[in-house]
């Protein structure tokens, strides 16, 4: 029978193998995304997050707006007489009584309005700024969310090209110990032929199971953003186009970037809310005023059963109405007040200096991404370049090597050529579309169409058995 060429081999497995197919209802990229947004926990945890930051505002209002509140008091008092010198003081002593119990109900209505609170009003502004802060970290959240599926649903398609491109290899390898076998048996080759193809196969089998290996891992990274194992997901197309960026220039972009991302604006709000503390700690040293208004009524009787001549301990109401204003002029806290204050001001240099850090890691991030679009349009088009000259290069080291003009080494050496040549190609192709997500995440302008049109890339993929060499494997193993 005669044998396939290795470059025969290589391209059938790794460009997809005929023969039957597995009929899958791959997922895209959409679908993911969609999944995603109900389960991924860190994006929930955001969600809860910024509202509860923002209920800090109403609660911070609470303290300056008017609050009313009402108290009761019921009072039950008793007096005892002892002796008789109380009888000479009052002279009635035969209607009255040695003890006196008396009940007393009062209710009161309390009004309080601040007036003048510098504390209670910092804290008002730096509840709004942190408000505010909450609705970009959210958003950058949400660009993050998609920066984080689209990186694991790519690197599972990764995964799976270089998988076939690694079983393509061994199964190449398997061919070339095959032929060296037979050969050695009729004395046209070596031990050492076959012990080199033995030893290239052994790599090879190594690195189809750690290509088995990062494929499953990676899949179980997708999971963890959405609770779902995808089996099946919709592939890159061969003829996804190659776009550059729009503008095309790098310094607009950054410009874009110090205007519009999230993750700038939200440290921005966070050095305000900064700034607001301290003028809350420092306002520890200023007078805080506020107006009382207080209704008083209570209502008070006897339960003994007496009455005196001036009807003195009959039932009786008596209303109050009053209103203040309090005054309080702090003047020793102990050096609590200025402690505080300078507290605040180092976490505002905090703040500061994570803002420049976010800022300049945004830059940083726009010109890689941009400077890595541009070059990755070359190098993927250099990538397939180098696949079809090292195939072309195998070829021609395969018939040098039947002549006799090249050793079996340069020939299982090339072959690993290729398979590098085809995992880079892999590697450059999705790293490309992430790039581009990447510099629109940099730039605050990622959003679902985004997403959208990178979906319109994808096809389904045609999945095929791959062949199980493992008693092949056995077969070749040299005793």
């Amino acid at each position: 029978m005669k044998k396939k060429s290795l470059p025969i081999l290589i391209m059938m497995t790794a460009l997809a193998l005929t023969g039957w197919h597995i009929a899958a209802n791959a997922s895209d990229l959409l679908e993911v995304y969609q999944q995603a947004l109900v389960s991924d926990p860190v994006f929930q945890q955001a969600i809860a997050q910024r509202l509860s930051t923002k209920t800090g505002v109403p609660i911070s209002l609470a303290a300056i707006l008017p609050s009313l509140s009402l108290s009761a008091n019921p009072t039950v008092s008793r007096i005892g007489y002892s002796g008789s010198s109380y009888l000479v003081n009052v002279g009635i002593g035969d209607i009255f009584p040695r003890n006196v119990t008396q009940r007393t109900y009062s209710l009161n209505l309390t009004l309080t309005q601040t007036v003048f609170n510098a504390a209670e009003f910092a804290t008002i502004a730096q509840q709004v700024s942190l408000s505010k802060g909450a609705d970009a970290t959210l958003n950058a959240s949400l660009q993050n969310l998609m920066i984080r599926v689209s990186t694991a649903y790519f690197n599972v398609l990764k995964d799976e090209d270089n998988l076939s491109y690694s079983e393509a290899s061994k199964l190449a390898f398997s061919e070339q110990l095959d032929q060296m076998q037979q050969q050695y048996k009729v004395g046209l080759k070596t031990v050492t032929d076959v012990y080199t193809a033995q030893a290239s196969y052994d790599s090879a089998l190594a690195n189809y199971i750690q290509a088995q290996t990062t494929l499953t891992n990676d899949r179980e990274n997708l999971r963890v953003i959405t609770g779902i194992y995808y089996e099946h997901l919709s592939t890159l197309s061969e003829e996804f186009p190659l776009v550059s960026p729009q503008p095309a220039d790098v310094e607009q972009w950054v410009k874009i970037s110090l205007l519009q991302n999230w993750s700038i604006k939200s440290y921005q709000y966070g050095v305000d809310a900064a700034r607001r503390v301290i003028y809350q700690q420092f306002a520890g040293n200023l007078p805080t005023a506020n107006v009382q208004v207080q209704s008083i009524r209570q209502y008070s009787d006897s339960i003994n059963d007496y009455r005196s001549f001036d009807d003195m301990n009959g039932p009786g109401t008596q209303s109050d109405r009053q209103v203040t204003l309090n005054l309080n002029l702090p003047i020793l806290a102990g050096g609590g007040v200025v402690a505080n204050t300078y507290q605040a001001k180092y976490n505002y240099e905090v703040a500061q200096q994570q803002l420049e850090q976010t800022i300049r890691g945004t830059i940083n991030t726009t010109r890689q991404s941009y400077n890595s679009i541009i070059s990755g349009i070359s190098q993927i088009k250099a990538d397939k370049e180098a696949i079809k000259s090292t195939i072309s290069s195998l070829n021609g080291l395969e018939a040098s090597y039947r002549v006799g003009t090249e050793t079996l080494v340069d020939v299982l050496n090339q072959q690993q050529n290729v398979y590098k040549a085809q995992t880079q190609y892999a590697t450059d192709r999705y790293a490309f579309v992430t790039n581009i997500l990447t510099l629109k995440q940099a730039a605050g302008t990622l959003s679902y169409d985004d997403l959208r049109a990178v979906n319109a890339w994808l096809i389904e993929r045609t999945y095929a058995p791959m062949r199980d060499t493992s008693l092949m494997r056995k077969k070749h193993h040299h005793k």
